[in-house]
């Protein structure tokens, strides 16, 4: 079986497109040496696409073109000409394809949350992804409240949407260098104990109920702690970000910027709390990376958090800030809660791995092969 898969989104360095497509495919190939594998790509000159020089049975086209006008309809062309019996990738497929498709939809964010788009976006959004779900031999989608929001939206038969979770990496673990953690963490000017938050920018994580969480704690409990937030900036309003600006506190508010995946794990590690107060995801992978890490988790209890975290964090109306601070409060000022946090944390994150999603990627070709 020969297996193309959409691989540019690999190359957007900072997002969750790029982590899953990453550990997605690296599982993949790592794990299945019977199936001829086509990596279709920006540039395959750049250096993270040597880490598939290794594998006999893998290969590399280059596309060359980043405009989805030009990639889209010229991927049609190349899985034609390369005899692609299944072809992976994600919300959007060639409008002429020979095989069969295998279309990831993380979530319906375009529809719950359309702010975070632009005008252009959000329409085209709204109208390829439809057309390419109903098109799809199989769609993928990474829990079950998403797969239950798209047959809802769409009407369609759930017997054509599967579950592949996500995973958190092999770097994901318990830090195993304290001083060099120390020195990772204070160059990011962090010169205190800390509450973390890591993901994108935008209005749908609601960093402005975070802040004000913070600032309650900060005027209420006298907490000492900075609160770091890690990321890019992706859509934040101008409202939002004045709210941010407003806090009295605001000196003790870190914006750490992009974070090299390698200073994720000891970041996490030396936080005495991860908070996570979106209003909406697919599945909330930075939940996951914390609690592989050893630290306590405090999230929202919307759409699919609570697959992710299960009982093993404090789940929080992330639209009540007081119910944030409070929830924060009780694990920072109680090392008992704390203690048992990271323990459940360690064996909720046990059930989600890479190698599973790569497993169930290959359930989902067989299922096509042999329809």
């Amino acid at each position: 079986m020969r297996l193309g898969i959409d691989f540019h989104l690999a190359e957007r360095e900072g997002t969750g497109n790029c982590t899953y497509m990453r550990n997605l495919v690296e599982s993949l190939v790592k794990a299945d040496r019977d199936n001829e594998y086509i990596l279709y790509v920006t540039d395959a000159r750049l250096p993270y696409y040597s880490t598939f020089k290794s594998f006999p049975k893998v290969r590399l086209r280059s596309l060359k073109f980043k405009s989805p006008f030009l990639r889209i309809p010229l991927l049609g062309l190349m899985t034609f000409m390369d005899g692609i019996d299944i072809f992976h990738t994600n919300y959007y497929g060639p409008p002429f394809f020979r095989g069969k498709m295998i279309l990831t939809v993380h979530d319906l964010s375009f529809l719950h949350i359309p702010e975070c788009f632009t005008n252009f976006e959000r329409v085209k959004d709204q109208v390829l992804i439809p057309r390419n779900i109903r098109k799809a031999g199989k769609v993928l989608t990474v829990s079950e409240y998403s797969k239950q929001d798209i047959i809802n939206n769409y009407h369609i038969s759930p017997d054509h949407v599967e579950v592949g979770y996500n995973g958190a990496g092999p770097i994901f673990k318990p830090i195993a260098d304290p001083q060099r953690a120390s020195d990772v963490v204070r160059g990011y000017g962090i010169s205190k104990k800390y509450i973390l938050y890591v993901g994108r920018l935008n209005k749908r994580k609601n960093l402005s109920s975070l802040v004000k969480a913070f600032t309650i704690l900060k005027e209420t409990k006298n907490i000492p702690h900075q609160l770091v937030i890690g990321g890019i900036k992706d859509f934040l309003p101008s409202d939002e970000m004045e709210s941010i600006n407003s806090s009295s506190y605001k000196n003790d508010i870190i914006f750490t910027g992009y974070l090299p995946e390698e200073h994720l794990p000891l970041l996490y590690g030396l936080a005495d709390v991860f908070v996570y107060p979106s209003l909406y995801e697919g599945f909330g992978l930075p939940c996951l990376e914390a609690m592989s890490c050893g630290c306590p988790v405090v999230s929202s209890n919307l759409t699919s958090l609570p697959e992710v975290v299960g009982d093993a964090g404090i789940l929080v109306n992330p639209l009540n800030v007081h119910e944030i601070s409070q929830a924060i409060f009780e694990v920072i000022s109680n090392d008992g809660l704390r203690s048992e946090m990271v323990l459940k944390g360690f064996e909720q994150a046990k059930q989600f791995s890479w190698e599973k999603t790569a497993k169930k990627m290959l359930e989902v070709c067989e299922k096509l092969i042999h329809e």
